[in-house]
Formats: structure tokens, sequence, C-alpha cells
């Protein structure tokens, strides 16, 4: 017995190698941008410091030790979150989508039939994997894969999905409107 044609969408781990190499360089202008803030400070201090109380200067100091541990500390959590996200990639496929319906083999292995899909859509948010394509049947969550894991994009994927379910199911993209 022949297999019928099938949609492959592809795991891929180079968006996510692009996005470990962007937090990289970030984490690295964050520490030369914050080399020259403290140099401009120290100028600052010395200069104009004599001038002021001296509650004044610890607290231009404390300020600024702050903002700078706090944005160095989210830069630093984004690339551990890119770095971990790469590692989850493994070779392989995501998921088919065949005539008979959609069968996810990562993260997990899961059949859905196009007449048991009740959301075919993209959910989550825009930073760090960036959103989700999520499978729903019977009004449940059965399957999750972060969009730029895949080798193909949602307009592809979407494209396929009608193709193969006849004009029954669509990617509903309208939750990519309320994501920041």
């Amino acid at each position: 017995m022949q297999q019928p044609s099938r949609f492959v969408a592809g795991l891929t781990p180079l968006p996510t190698a692009a996005r470990v190499t962007r937090q990289r360089g970030a984490l690295r202008m964050r520490i030369i941008t914050s080399i020259i803030s403290l140099v401009i400070l120290v100028v600052f201090i010395l200069i104009f410091g004599k001038t002021w109380n001296t509650g004044w200067t610890i607290t231009i100091v404390v300020l600024w030790v702050l903002s700078t541990a706090f944005w160095f500390l989210v830069t630093v959590d984004a690339l551990r979150r890119a770095k971990r996200d790469l590692g989850l990639i493994p070779e392989g496929d995501a998921f088919y989508l065949d005539p008979e319906g959609i069968e996810f083999v990562f993260p997990k292995p899961v059949r859905v039939r196009w007449s048991e899909v009740t959301g075919f859509k993209l959910t989550g948010r825009n930073f760090g994997a960036g959103p989700a394509l999520t499978v729903d049947a019977d009004g449940q969550e059965v399957a999750r894969i972060p969009v730029s894991f895949l080798d193909a994009t949602p307009a592809v994927i979407d494209s396929a999905a009608q193709a193969y379910s006849l004009g029954r199911v669509r990617l509903d993209t309208g939750a990519l409107d309320r994501i920041l």
C-alpha cells in the first residue's frame, strides 16, 4: 500500500541559534555600555560632586548600580533561555499534515484527525522562543511547539492545513494581534 503524500514540518535550530548570537551580542554591548557609563559617572562625580551633598552622590551611585545590575541580569537570563531552547531542538521532523489529520512527532507523539481539531492557532508571546503553534482537539490543547523551532513559516503551514483538510482547518493567527 502506498503512503499518501504528507506535508512535513521539520525542526531547525537556525532561528534559535541566531537568537543565541543576538543575546551574546546584547550581553557584550551591555558590558561595554556599563563600563562607559561608569567612566562618565565617575567623571561627573569628580567634576560636580564637590558642590552637592554626599547623600546625592550615594543616591546616584546606588541608582546606577541597581539599574546596571537589573539590565545585566535581564540580558544574562535572555541568553540563558536562548541557549536552553537551542539545546531542546533535536534533529528530525516536528509534525506531519496529511489527508487524515495532524501527527506530531515533537515534543510528544500525538495524532489528531481533522474532524477532531477544534483549534489550530498561534499563541504565546513575542519574546523568548516566540509564538507557539498549538493544536486543540475536543477543546483541549494536545500539542504545542514554538514556531521558531520549525523550518516552515505559518503561511506555508496554513496553506498545507487548508489543502489537506479540504478547507476545514485554517491556522488562526489572530492571537498575534494581541502579542506585545
